[in-house]
């Protein structure tokens, strides 16, 4: 697949994440970020360290203090692994108000998680296939 962006060779589409995604890549390149309409090559995380990335709703409860990053994963010419642990709050949790008491975005559509991610999972999912 090729990014609509830029038209690079991508093994995995551009995306914003949607909580917390904790990610080790090992000294496997191929993780880019956008920053300043570019894509950017994120160093390699080697063996004893990890990546934290924040997604769309945690940018949206913090009040947008800490930016969700989209990112894609550029297609490489060798095997490349990384192990991802994605975090999110129980499935009831109330989203509808950021820290500071204000509507979140998904809080004009959704009060609970769940029907959240249950959607913004659908549309990922419907934008990869």
């Amino acid at each position: 697949m090729y990014s609509d962006f830029d038209g690079t060779l991508l093994r995995e589409l551009e995306h914003i994440d949607s909580t917390v995604t904790v990610l080790s890549t090992f000294n496997n390149e191929g993780l880019e970020v956008l920053y300043k309409n570019q894509y950017r090559t994120v160093p390699v995380t080697g063996e004893n360290s990890f990546l934290v990335n924040i997604g769309k709703l945690v940018d949206d409860l913090i009040d947008n203090k800490v930016p969700a990053v989209r990112h894609r994963v550029a297609e490489v010419d060798f095997d490349r692994y990384s192990v991802t642990y994605f975090l999110g709050p129980q499935f009831d949790a109330d989203i509808s108000r950021s820290m500071s008491g204000a509507i979140t975005q998904a809080g004009q559509k959704y009060k609970i998680f769940g029907e959240w991610i249950k959607d913004y999972l659908g549309a990922i999912e419907l934008f990869y296939y």
